[in-house]
């Protein structure tokens, strides 16, 4: 059996980041799908609640930022509210915090926007100015721009090899479609929006199965290249790969996040109408999304300064296992 160091990687960023960018990701993914869809596919189903006009249909695919929405509590709660949170966001020019919640704030705000008018088709907000459609592009860059942001908030962090690296926010942005496609697929799913075309929903699924390959060859390039950078970049990828952190690596990124959602929604596909293989395909694979973003997290090792890695190497204090 392989020997692995004794490792001691970041403690700061656990868990609730992991929530915080898991949301975000998969808010901004889902709405980036769902805005193409609405733009080429055009569902639609008016029903009526409580006398007022309601398009679920709309609804189930352009609710992305309302995910956003609640994801981005998680941050202020790990930094707090009255130290490093404000800190950071009166700082845009030196704080990717800041930065962030500016992108955050407006994908939010216009997305919610865009929402309420789809969702809600009132006569009032169903004029066809230019301007509604100049704001879904911009919503739509914003989106881009909140997945992205995901990974170059850890890719700011300059002292952990593992995070220091562009293919990260790439891999974020490709986990937030996949995870933001199949969060479409699921709140889809048995409300008969896409009953009248079935090949639309199978399109989806086929979409969202490309992307789990593309994510999965985006994260094998990411882990080599980190295994090659540095000491601490490979001592993070055996710490995923065979270390404390492999039961989150083989078990939550690499079983639920790929295996089983390919293998099951390709069965799926020899079986129609089966609901629920896609529903619990697409649960797992919505796991997977989490465990991924707390396996890179909590693998991140700090990069050692000079007189400390001189003096492990002059009184052999590294310890082993």
């Amino acid at each position: 059996m392989r020997k692995v160091k004794h490792l001691r990687p970041q403690e700061h960023w656990g868990w609730i980041i992991a929530i915080y960018l898991y949301l975000a990701g998969m808010g901004a993914g889902s709405y980036i799908i769902g805005t193409v869809m609405n733009w080429f596919v055009h569902p639609s189903k008016i029903i009526t609640i409580w006398g007022q006009p309601f398009d679920p249909a709309k609804g189930a695919l352009l609710w992305g930022p309302l995910l956003v929405a609640i994801g981005a509590p998680f941050l202020i709660l790990d930094l707090g509210i009255k130290k490093r949170f404000l800190y950071a966001c009166l700082n845009p020019k030196t704080s990717w915090v800041a930065r962030g919640f500016i992108i955050l704030s407006v994908f939010i705000v216009f997305g919610v926007v865009l929402l309420a008018k789809s969702a809600f088709p009132f006569e009032w907000l169903r004029g066809g100015s230019p301007i509604w459609n100049i704001l879904e592009v911009i919503t739509l860059a914003f989106a881009f721009g909140t997945a992205i942001y995901t990974g170059i908030l850890l890719k700011a962090t300059k002292s952990i090899p593992l995070w220091n690296t562009y293919f990260l926010p790439l891999l974020f942005l490709v986990s937030a479609l996949s995870t933001g496609s199949m969060a479409i697929i699921l709140t889809t799913l048995g409300t008969g929006i896409f009953s009248h075309d079935a090949g639309t929903l199978k399109s989806l699924i086929l979409i969202e199965q490309i992307l789990v390959v593309i994510e999965a060859i985006v994260l094998y390039l990411y882990l080599l290249g980190r295994y090659r950078i540095s000491e601490q970049g490979k001592d993070s990828v055996r710490l995923l790969l065979y270390g404390e952190k492999k039961l989150i690596f083989w078990g939550g990124i690499v079983l639920l996040g790929f295996l089983f959602p390919f293998v099951l929604e390709s069965i799926a596909t020899f079986s129609p109408g089966n609901v629920w293989l896609i529903f619990f395909s697409g649960m797992t694979l919505l796991c997977g999304g989490f465990f991924l973003r707390l396996g890179v997290l909590s693998a991140g090792i700090k990069e050692q300064i000079p007189m400390k890695r001189w003096t492990e190497f002059r009184y052999h204090l590294k310890e082993t296992k």
